[in-house]
C-alpha cells in the first residue's frame, strides 16, 4: 500500500498547493494589469487637468471668457469642470503646500474621481470631476471563472487519480467474487502501473495458497483412503485369524504382522501430521545467510554408504543463501534421500553460483522421470509408477521440497541429467 499512500499524498499536494499557486499567480497577473490600467487612466486625467488649469489660469483676467469656456466644456460629456476659491477649500496645510507647487490632488469617492489643480494667478482651484475608473467591472465574472476553473482542475486531477484505482479495485472485486464461488484458478492480473499492486500480489499469493491447500486436501484424502485401507484390511484379517488359531507359533507370527501394520499406519499418520505442520511453520521462518556447501557436506556425511557413489562438486563454495537453515537442511536431506532411493549406484551433488542466486543440483543414474509426470511428482503422495513397488515411502519428499522452495522465493526444476541419464533436480535460491 506504499504506492497508494505516496500517490495520494502527491495528488493532494498537486491539487491544493500546485493548482492554488498557479491560479493565484494568474489572479495576481490580472490584478497587476488592472492596477496598471487604473494608473494609466489617472495619469491621462492628470495631464488633461494640468493643461486645463494652465489654459484657464491664463484667462484669469478675462472672467467672462473663462466662464464661457467652462460652460461650453460642461456640455461635452461626463467630465465636469468648476472653480473653487482656495479660501473655501479646507485641507491640511501639507496638502495645500503640495497643491500650490503644482502637484495635483486626487480625491476619489464611490461615484466619481475629483482632481484638483492650483491656478496661481487667481489663487483658485480648478476641479476636474470624472466618473470612476472602472477597470474592475469584469472582476466578479473573472473571479467566478477562475474559481470555477480551480475546482474543475481539482476534480480532473482527482478523477485521473481515482479512475485507475477504481478499475483495479473493481477487477479485484470480480476476481475475489469468482474465487469465492469456487473458481480457485482465478488470479488478479497485476498492472504495470497500479497503486494497489502489493494488495493484488498478496491476493494472488493467498489464492495460490488456498488452491494448494484444497488440492492437498483432495490428494491427502485420496491417499489416506488408499494407503490406510490396505493395513487396516491386513489388521482385520490378522485379528480374525488370531481368533481361530490356537498354535502359539502362528499366533506370534500374526501378532507380529498386526504390529507391523500398526507401525505402518503410525508412520503414515505421522507423515500426514508433519506435512500439515509445514503450513504453520511458514510463518516462523528464521531466514539468515547460510553457507549451502556446509549443509550439503553435513547431509552427505550422515548418509554415507558403500553401495552408492556420491560425487560433490562445489564443496569449497563460499556462496551463502538467504534461508532458514533448519528447513534448508530438510530440503537437502529429502533431495539426497530421494536420489539414493531411486538411483542405481551413483548420485552427484553440485553447487552453481549465479549473479543473484545459488543453484543446488542433485542428479542420479536411475530411471529418471518422464516429462509428462514431472509436475505431478511435486505433489504430495505421488510416486513414479515404475518404482512404486520397489521403493518404500509415501511420496511426500518432493512435495516438502517444493513447499520449502516456495517459502524461500526460489524455483525448482526437474530435468534429465546429460551425464548420469537419470533425474536432475535444480533448486535455485536467492543469495
Amino acid at each position: 500500500m506504499r504506492a497508494l499512500t505516496i500517490s495520494l499524498f502527491c495528488v493532494v499536494l498537486l491539487a491544493t498547493i500546485g493548482l492554488g499557486w498557479m491560479f493565484d499567480k494568474l489572479a495576481s497577473q490580472y490584478s497587476a494589469q488592472n492596477s496598471l490600467q487604473q494608473k494609466d487612466a489617472i495619469t491621462v486625467l492628470e495631464q488633461l487637468g494640468s493643461n486645463l488649469a494652465m489654459s484657464l489660469d491664463s484667462l484669469a483676467k478675462s472672467p467672462f471668457q473663462r466662464q464661457l469656456f467652462i460652460d461650453s466644456w460642461q456640455e461635452n460629456g461626463q467630465y465636469r469642470l468648476h472653480i473653487v476659491a482656495m479660501d473655501n477649500f479646507q485641507l491640511p496645510k501639507k496638502l495645500i503646500d503640495e497643491v500650490k507647487i503644482g502637484k495635483p490632488l486626487l480625491l476619489e469617492t464611490d461615484d466619481s474621481i475629483a482632481l484638483y489643480f492650483y491656478m496661481p494667478s487667481s489663487d483658485e482651484l480648478i476641479v476636474l470631476t470624472a466618473p470612476p475608473v472602472d477597470v474592475k467591472q469584469n472582476g466578479g465574472v473573472r473571479n467566478f471563472l477562475l474559481t470555477s476553473l480551480f475546482y474543475i482542475a481539482m476534480l480532473l486531477v482527482f478523477f485521473l487519480w481515482l479512475y485507475p484505482l477504481a478499475r483495479r479495485l473493481l477487477a479485484l472485486r470480480r476476481v475475489a467474487k469468482a474465487f469465492g464461488e469456487g473458481q480457485l484458478e482465478q488470479r488478479v492480473a497485476v498492472g504495470s502501473i497500479s497503486y494497489i499492486s502489493d494488495l493484488e500480489q498478496e491476493f494472488n499469493h493467498m489464492a495460490q495458497r488456498i488452491e494448494d491447500l484444497v488440492n492437498d486436501v483432495k490428494l491427502l484424502s485420496g491417499a489416506v483412503s488408499h494407503d490406510l485401507r490396505t493395513p487396516l484390511a491386513r489388521i482385520q484379517f490378522g485379528i480374525d485369524t488370531l481368533q481361530e488359531e490356537d498354535d502359539p507359533v502362528l499366533r506370534r507370527r500374526f501378532e507380529q504382522r498386526i504390529s507391523d501394520n500398526v507401525t505402518e499406519m503410525v508412520d503414515l499418520v505421522e507423515t500426514l501430521l508433519n506435512y500439515a505442520r509445514l503450513d504453520q511453520a511458514m510463518l516462523q521462518l528464521d531466514k539468515r545467510p547460510v553457507n549451502l556447501s556446509a549443509l550439503v557436506v553435513s547431509c552427505l556425511n550422515n548418509k554415507e554408504t558403500e553401495s552408492i557413489k556420491v560425487k560433490f562438486i562445489g564443496e569449497n563454495s563460499k556462496a551463502n543463501v538467504h534461508a532458514d537453515p533448519a528447513y534448508l537442511m530438510i530440503l537437502i536431506n529429502n533431495l539426497v534421500q530421494n536420489a539414493m532411493q531411486y538411483c542405481q549406484d551413483e548420485i552427484a551433488v553440485e553447487i552453481i553460483e549465479r549473479n543473484n542466486a545459488v543453484q543446488l543440483v542433485v542428479s542420479d543414474n536411475g530411471l529418471g522421470i518422464d516429462v509428462n509426470q514431472r509436475d505431478k511428482m511435486l505433489k504430495p503422495f505421488t510416486r513414479g509408477d515404475n518404482v512404486r513397488s520397489q521403493v518404500k515411502g509415501y511420496g511426500m519428499g518432493l512435495a516438502i521440497v517444493k513447499r520449502i522452495v516456495e517459502w524461500h522465493k526460489g524455483e525448482i526444476e526437474i530435468e534429465k541429467d546429460a551425464v548420469l541419464l537419470g533425474a536432475r533436480f535444480v533448486i535455485t535460491l536467492p543469495k
